[in-house]
C-alpha cells in the first residue's frame, strides 16, 4: 500500500480560488484524482513574491510535507503593479532560501505561470509570462529545485482545445481558470509526487 503523501501549496488566487466548489477548485481536483492526498494549502489571492516573503514564518510553520509546490509570479508580472524583474529573481531566491531551511531541494517544486487569454486579460500578456517564468526556471535550477513550466504545458494542450476553453472559469477573465485548467494542473502535480 502507497504511503499517503501529504503536498503544501503556497501560491495566488490560482491556487486560492475555489471556482464554485466548497474548497479551493487545485484541492477538489487533486482530491478527486488522489483521495489520500494530505493538502496544506497557503495560497492567498492576489498574492505576489513580496507577499509570499512577508507570510513566510506562517508558511513554514505547516507540517512538514512530501512536496511543496509553489505557483507564484502572475500577481508580479501585472502591468498595473509589475515587480521588476532582478527585484524578482532576488524575492525567489529569498523565498527558496526560507524553504530550504526545512526541505531539501529536491522536495521543492516552482510552476511558471500559465498563459492568457489577451483578448481578455489586460493586465497580463504572454510575453511577460515567458519572461517571468525563464526567471523562475533559472533561479529554479540554479537553486537545485523542480521547475515545471505550466505556461508551456497549457499552450501544448491548447493544441487539443483552444486557450479560452482551458482558461474559461467563472470571472471568464482570460487568467482565472475553470474545471479543464484544474484538471490539467492537478494531473501536473500529481506526476510531481
Amino acid at each position: 500500500m502507497r504511503k499517503t503523501k501529504k503536498i503544501h501549496l503556497i501560491g495566488d488566487s490560482l491556487f486560492a480560488r475555489n471556482e464554485g466548489y466548497d474548497k479551493p477548485a487545485i484541492e477538489t481536483f487533486l482530491l478527486k484524482k488522489d483521495p489520500q492526498l494530505i493538502i496544506y494549502n497557503s495560497s492567498v489571492a492576489g498574492d505576489a513574491t513580496k507577499d509570499v516573503l512577508n507570510r513566510m514564518s506562517a508558511i513554514l510553520s505547516v507540517e512538514r510535507c512530501d512536496q511543496v509546490i509553489i505557483l507564484i509570479g502572475t500577481n508580479d508580472l501585472a502591468l498595473n503593479k509589475q515587480v521588476p524583474l532582478p527585484e524578482f529573481q532576488e524575492n525567489l531566491l529569498k523565498i527558496i532560501m526560507s524553504l530550504k531551511e526545512k526541505y531539501p531541494a529536491n522536495q521543492i517544486t516552482f510552476l511558471s505561470p500559465s498563459p492568457v487569454d489577451e483578448e481578455k486579460q489586460h493586465y497580463r500578456n504572454n510575453r511577460l509570462i515567458e519572461n517571468y517564468a525563464k526567471i523562475i526556471m533559472t533561479v529554479s535550477q540554479k537553486e537545485e529545485c523542480h521547475f515545471v513550466n505550466l505556461y508551456q504545458l497549457f499552450l501544448e494542450a491548447a493544441n487539443q482545445t483552444s486557450l479560452s476553453q482551458l482558461l474559461e472559469g467563472s470571472l471568464d477573465d482570460g487568467l482565472h481558470f475553470g474545471s479543464s485548467g484544474y484538471s490539467l494542473l492537478a494531473d501536473m502535480i500529481l506526476e510531481q509526487l
